[in-house]
């Protein structure tokens, strides 16, 4: 079965089946832990935190579900940085100047 508009058949494509249910929104809690970078070490901790730009220090990945690494604003892949409480080591050193942001996230 088709149908015409304007001259040109178009197949018949049957209703998409509705949508499985979902359980309801998930809450979280986001945070987010920003310093610049020096342009000469790989390790950063709580005291290096820009207070103005931070909600926390740098959180553990066991109290927390998901953490994202930005680097100058590009998310960073998970091999490429360490994060314990208090504590973040990267692979590299980046450029002087460079924000760098944690962002942790907690889903309940």
């Amino acid at each position: 079965m088709s149908r015409h508009f304007s001259g040109t058949a178009v197949p018949y494509l049957p209703p998409c089946p509705p949508c499985p249910c979902t359980p309801g929104l998930l809450t979280t809690t986001i945070y987010q832990y920003t310093t610049f970078s020096d342009g000469q070490k790989n390790v950063y901790t709580d005291a290096d935190a820009a207070p103005q730009l931070s909600t926390s220090g740098i959180l553990g990945q066991q109290s927390v579900s998901i953490v994202n690494l930005f680097i100058n604003g590009i998310l960073q892949p998970p091999n490429s940085y360490v994060v314990q409480n208090g504590l973040l080591v990267l692979s590299e050193v980046p450029s002087q100047g460079v924000p760098i942001i944690l962002q942790f996230i907690q889903i309940h």
